[in-house]
């Protein structure tokens, strides 16, 4: 028998590797209640920079963390299967292997467009879903946030950023002048730029073997465009927009349009992480949201 939302005892293992849609992916799992998946952000990065913000919602809600192919300690992947579509289909063996009927889906940044695919592919299985600060869902709007993250970046940022590129570490494929130029990156995205501190990107260390198959993706980025076929969705869903984002509001409003039952709310002493810079706020907000639609 299949749980409407919430993951069988039986079939719950704490964390480790699941073999599903022919890979091998890591899975963490905690709390009770109705089950929310969460889609890091990247491609690249892993579940690691989400958890320790994320555990308040394991009082109201089963969490499902999994690390993403390629990423984290999941399973290296071929380039041709990194895309929307495979990613997306292994959402859904996720959602089949632990036998959950209805996913409330928790997504950040570019893994929105990954939680959008499975729901566009897969919508009889998606509950609710919350988009946390996410990349514009077209490339032209992308490429503005672009500019306005070269806009903010100082020349010290520049100098610093190349300085790591030209190391010895970085070409020898160390991992953390990799995380220092991320972070460096990150700092642009953040109202109080002290908080950059509690964000840790956990990159393991075969970070750079792995990132050779994201270029995967390069055919799903080129002049993507989402917007056509997202049109009267009747799934409930929250957008987060962080004041301080580098997305444009604009973007985020176009997508609450695609909804017929959306709101877009904003975290005004926020960026792109308001789990980090607004924790309360955001966890309540979050928590809030999946319960007033559960089934």
């Amino acid at each position: 028998m299949m749980l409407a939302g919430s993951v069988q005892a039986q079939d719950t293992l704490k964390q480790g590797l699941i073999q599903v849609n022919d890979t091998h992916l890591f899975v963490k799992i905690m709390g009770k209640g109705d089950t929310i998946l969460v889609i890091h952000g990247g491609p690249g990065l892993n579940h690691g920079y989400l958890e320790p913000h994320l555990l308040p919602l394991a009082k109201t809600h089963t969490l499902i963390f999994y690390d993403q192919r390629s990423s984290g300690e999941s399973q290296l992947s071929v380039k041709s299967h990194m895309n929307f579509a495979t990613f997306a289909d292994d959402i859904e063996a996720i959602r089949k292997h632990f036998n959950i009927n209805h996913l409330n889906l928790l997504a950040h940044s570019w893994g929105c467009l990954v939680a959008a695919t499975y729901m566009l592919n897969y919508p009889e299985h998606v509950q609710s879903v919350v988009f946390s600060n996410p990349v514009p869902f077209d490339h032209t709007m992308a490429e503005m946030s672009a500019q306005t993250a070269a806009d903010r970046e100082t020349p010290a940022d520049s100098i610093h950023k190349a300085q790591l590129i030209a190391s010895d570490a970085f070409r020898n494929g160390d991992v953390e002048p990799v995380e220092e130029l991320m972070k460096t990156s990150f700092k642009l995205l953040f109202c109080d730029t002290t908080n950059l501190s509690l964000l840790d990107p956990s990159l393991p260390s075969s970070y750079m073997v792995a990132s050779l198959s994201l270029y995967g993706f390069m055919d799903d980025m080129k002049n993507y465009n989402f917007f056509p076929k997202m049109k009267d969705i009747p799934i409930p869903a929250l957008i987060i927009h962080g004041n301080c984002d580098i997305s444009p509001l604009d973007a985020d409003l176009r997508l609450q349009k695609c909804f017929t039952n959306a709101d877009v709310t904003i975290f005004e002493n926020s960026g792109h992480f308001p789990f980090i810079e607004e924790n309360k706020k955001f966890n309540k907000t979050v928590s809030k949201f999946f319960l007033d639609h559960a089934k």
